[in-house]
């Protein structure tokens, strides 16, 4: 494992008690969720692989809908997070997504969710090549991940939009790029936010993306993009939230789902 995988295991660690408080803020409960729902096929009686399960809330919520789900992560302490929480719903074990899923027979999936794991990955082909092995043909892979036009604006302008109202906290993010410069769009370039001020030692580490380097090892991998979503405010989140979806609507979406079929 190299250093930059080392770090995410190690961010995730430390942030895994509180997992659930940081993803339920109103841009995922209101905006993203609701969209990668509307991708996920009905999955009573099928086998899910929950690729980035974090502390396991999303796996329950598939299990509880007749899934017969397991869930991986590169983190540890999310894994044991996962099995406290949510053991007696679902199965759990740590997998480096980055690696071979050798633990899991080929056609072994109905369905597998990647939520906003990608962009912390130097590069896709393996783990795509893994999903399509692992699901059966006709399978359903659902993915979210950052929109490739919402990081190169963070990199470039090295700041992050506000996170008060968006997150229902302050989480201060500090953009630091892998260079200096300005970012070139079509490469795949490394950055880190720092999540609580330019002071603190627990740095995400991300990968930014053109958006041809996101589609174009999904479809080398065996799949066909059958649905692509651009995450927006609803008119509710609008009347809830007007001042934080006047943002969000002049910016590009923060997140991009898609479906994809093998």
């Amino acid at each position: 494992m190299d250093d930059d995988l080392r770090a995410i295991e190690r961010h995730y660690d430390e942030l895994a008690a509180s997992w659930t408080e940081i993803t339920r803020g109103p841009t995922k409960e209101d905006i993203l969720f609701p969209a990668i729902d509307s991708l996920l096929p009905d999955v009573n009686g099928k086998r899910v692989l929950d690729a980035g399960c974090g502390d396991g809330h999303y796996a329950a919520t598939l299990a509880e809908r007749g899934g017969d789900v397991l869930g991986v992560d590169a983190s540890a302490e999310m894994v044991r997070v996962a099995r406290e929480r949510y053991g007696d719903e679902a199965n759990f074990r740590r997998a480096d997504l980055t690696e071979s899923l050798s633990s899991i027979d080929d056609n072994a999936m109905d369905v597998v969710l990647c939520q906003h794991v990608m962009s912390h990955l130097p590069s896709l082909e393996t783990p795509l090549s893994e999903f399509a092995r692992v699901l059966r043909p006709g399978g359903s892979l659902v993915v979210s991940t950052h929109h490739p036009f919402h990081d190169f604006l963070i990199v470039r302008d090295r700041e992050y939009p506000n996170t008060t109202e968006a997150l229902e906290m302050d989480l201060e993010p500090h953009v630091v790029p892998a260079r200096e410069g300005a970012p070139q769009y079509h490469e795949t370039e490394r950055f880190e936010i720092h999540w609580g001020g330019p002071d603190s030692d627990n740095p995400g580490t991300y990968f930014r993306r053109p958006l041809s380097a996101l589609l174009e090892p999904l479809l080398s991998a065996g799949f066909s993009l059958s649905d692509l979503i651009e995450p927006e405010p609803t008119a509710a989140f609008r009347e809830a939230y007007p001042d934080l979806a006047d943002e969000l609507e002049h910016r590009p979406s923060r997140a991009v789902c898609l479906h994809a079929v093998r």
